[in-house]
């Protein structure tokens, strides 16, 4: 008798949230016995998976400077065009899959136009701040483009709060549900075990904050860097993460004098060391999906503090962990006190989030 196959498509590895809940999920149908397999747009691989996971590679090299939602445009004929060769390539090399995941905006796009049957979209961020200039430039084509692509399959969210604004900007178009993103824990903590590379004299366990998230403006760096300027800096900061706003970040901590006391450790392919030797964990977004790195700390007993943004924080962490997104002097005060009194701000974490109870409830979900 074959194995049931899932089928999880993203657009690549990148060491980001989405990338990181399908590779704990392909592991976790693996144990489950199933045929996993992970495809992919693009070469880009910064996340490991699990060996019994097959990886695929439909190239999709085509760059849209601007999203253009008319359904008769070019790059609506370009994603009609990868989406026949994904079904395509899917039918001859993998199978008919029993459950399809697909993960992130352009992936949702894509397979809107696909034949092949059992796809859940999974949303992990919250559509009205996704498109927010597109709502305000042109609201009837955003919202119908939107209706086309989230109408085409069922819908599963990361956070109740990123499902009732999928409802709230687009109305029961088809089936939806929220499923938290997975934790694996003992995989958290067994990376958290590895040695750690503290090559700054200053930063020893337990004596430094430490921030996880790409370099990208939706992060909040800029609040995070006024604020910690505003506080007692009794420990340096620490910034994990690349992307495109880096420099533009390290030029502000210089123009804030605290440069000394900030430090850039870039990507890291296993942050969990320096997660776990921390004594807070920061998350200041502006909106958020989920709040991956709120999970991972909490399974490896390290407290959070967090932005009340949109959509995920509050669902993971109570009021007394939470600071209004752009209030800077609360967010250096919460700092302060959460340094002050850690054990106040330790949250258990949640056994809801195990990779096994996650994969089952897609697979119900799905039926």
């Amino acid at each position: 008798m074959m194995q049931p196959i899932i089928l999880l498509i993203l657009k690549a590895l990148e060491g980001r949230g989405a990338e990181r809940m399908v590779t704990t999920l392909a592991r976790a149908y693996a144990d489950l016995n199933y045929d996993v397999h992970v495809l992919c747009l693009e070469y880009t691989r910064d996340m490991p998976l699990d060996s019994r996971v097959q990886v695929h590679v439909v190239p999709y090299h085509q760059v849209f400077s601007e999203q253009v939602f008319a359904p008769d445009s070019k790059q609506a004929n370009a994603y009609r065009a990868v989406a026949q060769r994904i079904d395509d390539y899917v039918l001859d090399n993998i199978g008919v899959p029993n459950l399809i995941l697909a993960s992130i905006y352009k992936i949702n796009c894509i397979m809107a136009y696909s034949q092949l049957p059992n796809i859940i979209n999974v949303l992990h961020t919250a559509l009205s701040r996704q498109f927010q200039e597109k709502l305000i430039s042109d609201p009837q084509t955003t919202i119908t483009h939107l209706k086309m692509v989230y109408g085409a399959h069922p819908c599963s969210c990361v956070s109740d709060g990123a499902r009732k604004d999928l409802l709230t900007l687009i109305g029961p178009v088809n089936r939806t549900t929220t499923i938290y993103n997975p934790c694996a824990v003992d995989d958290v903590i067994k990376a958290a075990k590895q040695p750690l590379a503290l090559n700054q004299s200053d930063m020893t366990p337990k004596s430094y904050m430490v921030h996880v998230a790409s370099f990208d403006s939706m992060k909040g760096h800029h609040d995070l860097l006024h604020a910690y300027a505003k506080t007692a800096r009794d420990y340096p900061l620490v910034l994990v993460g690349k992307g495109r706003l880096e420099s533009e970040i390290k030029q502000l901590a210089r123009t804030l004098g605290i440069d000394d006391d900030v430090r850039f450790l870039g990507f890291q392919a296993n942050p969990y060391p320096l997660i776990a030797s921390a004594a807070l964990l920061l998350l200041t977004s502006k909106f958020e999906g989920f709040g991956y790195t709120i999970v991972e700390a909490q399974a490896l007993g390290v407290p959070v503090i967090s932005t009340d943004c949109p959509f995920g924080p509050r669902e993971l962490l109570p009021l007394r962990n939470l600071i209004a997104v752009g209030d800077i002097d609360g967010l250096a005060a919460l700092m302060n006190q959460a340094v002050a009194h850690p054990h106040s701000y330790q949250v258990p974490f949640n056994q809801q989030l195990l990779p096994e109870r996650i994969a089952r409830q897609y697979l119900q979900f799905g039926r």
